[in-house]
């Protein structure tokens, strides 16, 4: 497994935040486990391509510490996100979009061992997989400019 898997998992979990309200830490420990065990037991067909397995070891500590950083700082995040949207709602982003900007400015704020180039490409890389025809360039606009002024003001 590698980083790039664990942030997967960590964006499918986010992703579904809206849809589990209110989300709390009960509601996210059963959601993640519902995850994993489907993970565990998918069945699937021989030529689809199969999810990545169930994290472990320093990957699954990862993953936590996204999904769980990530809850605990959403108001946070959708402010930032909300500071770079021009005539835009964060309350009007679709679900993909929304939950790959919020992992991505949440790793650029607190995962300093993340450079944020990695974090852009590795969101812009999941919106290519999930997201709309556009979402690519949306996220990578904004996450490039959210970038930057973290710089900025870290200057």
């Amino acid at each position: 497994m590698s980083r790039t898997d664990a942030r997967r998992h960590a964006f499918v979990l986010i992703f579904q935040f809206p849809y589990y309200q209110p989300m709390d830490a009960k509601t996210l420990a059963l959601l993640k486990a519902h995850y994993y065990d489907y993970l565990d037991e998918a069945v699937r067909e021989p030529d689809e391509v199969p999810l990545a397995k169930r994290p472990t070891g320093r990957d699954a500590e990862y993953t936590d510490r996204v999904i769980w950083g990530t809850l605990e700082n959403e108001a946070r995040l959708d402010g930032v996100i909300g500071n770079f949207l021009k005539d835009w709602d964060v309350n009007r982003l679709n679900r993909v979009d929304l939950a790959l900007l919020r992992l991505a400015i949440y790793e650029m704020l607190c995962e300093p061992d993340v450079p944020f180039g990695v974090a852009v490409n590795e969101a812009v890389e999941l919106a290519k997989q999930f997201g709309g025809d556009d979402s690519p360039s949306f996220i990578n606009g904004v996450l490039g400019n959210v970038a930057r002024e973290i710089a900025k003001n870290d200057e």
